[in-house]
């Protein structure tokens, strides 16, 4: 399957999903009889959004098909989309620059950031590129993850959400933070499809079937932190602010900054290695 062929795939299964999760409720029609699916139906959108049915039907349906920009806005208006949801939908139908190459990561990570990284300790802190290979970690990171012992394919940080068994069972409502990060990648995949990023989501899908399922929602969200609480069987609860902070060449630095004193003092706990 072509590239392209998996855009309009996508554009289908991302139409369908948020069409379903509206209600005739919350755009003001009548709920009706006889509903045999959850949300509009498609001749309700394509009223609503002011474009014709069949026309709407071809577009989910993924026929090759070719909407103006005011007719994306129509419609992600009509589905309540989010900024980040909109956003992809734009990428799903080429919105983004196809001559513009993507953002590629430095030969080194510049030292000025990496003093920044290792400034951190003892709060875990690393460096990601722009398809979310971890390029760099201090000793606490290290500790957290295992990133020195695993081999260089595996060393990104949606990989290591779903693979790394310490970090699935320390994380405290860890399927929350796996979706969170499941639409923060789809965002990002939306923005750059590069090989790397496409052969990810391929390993997602094929070895961790929660991840396939909650792929299949298409559930987007805008890259940032967010509050996460870590079991740590040495070190105890850790209370954790994660910061992600954009830098040079669309980098990431990602910070799990402790939300109060007793999380910093066993962030010192940490199995370092010297």
């Amino acid at each position: 399957m072509t590239t392209t062929e998996l855009q309009r795939k996508a554009l289908s299964s991302f139409l369908r999903t948020r069409r379903a999760r509206l209600t005739p409720e919350q755009v003001g029609l009548a709920p009706g009889v006889r509903r045999r699916t959850p949300g509009l139906r498609r001749e309700e959108l394509a009223l609503l959004a002011g474009v014709g049915v069949t026309w709407y039907t071809w577009l989910e349906q993924g026929r090759r098909i070719n909407p103006s920009p005011e007719v994306l806005g129509s419609l992600a208006r009509t589905l309540r989309l989010d900024r980040a949801e909109t956003a992809y939908l734009f990428h799903l139908v080429g919105g983004a620059d196809p001559a513009a190459p993507p953002v590629e990561p430095p030969a080194e990570v510049p030292y000025p950031l990496r003093r920044l990284m290792e400034a951190q300790s003892p709060a875990p802190a690393f460096l990601l590129d722009p398809d979310w290979d971890v390029l760099a970690w201090n000793a606490s990171a290290d500790a957290l993850f295992g990133f020195s012992g695993c081999a260089a394919e595996d060393r990104n940080i949606a990989w290591q959400v779903f693979a790394n068994e310490a970090n699935r069972r320390r994380t405290v409502d860890w399927e929350r933070h796996a979706r969170r990060t499941l639409a923060q990648l789809r965002t990002t995949y939306g923005e750059r499809r590069t090989p790397r990023l496409t052969a990810l989501i391929a390993r997602l899908r094929t070895e961790h079937p929660d991840a396939a399922r909650w792929l299949d929602e298409h559930q987007v969200q805008e890259r940032a932190g967010s509050a996460k609480d870590i079991a740590h069987e040495t070190a105890g609860l850790l209370r954790i602010d994660q910061l992600v902070l954009r830098a040079e060449e669309d980098l990431q630095l990602v910070v799990f900054l402790p939300r109060d004193q007793e999380t910093s003092d066993r962030l010192g706990r940490l199995p370092v290695s010297r």
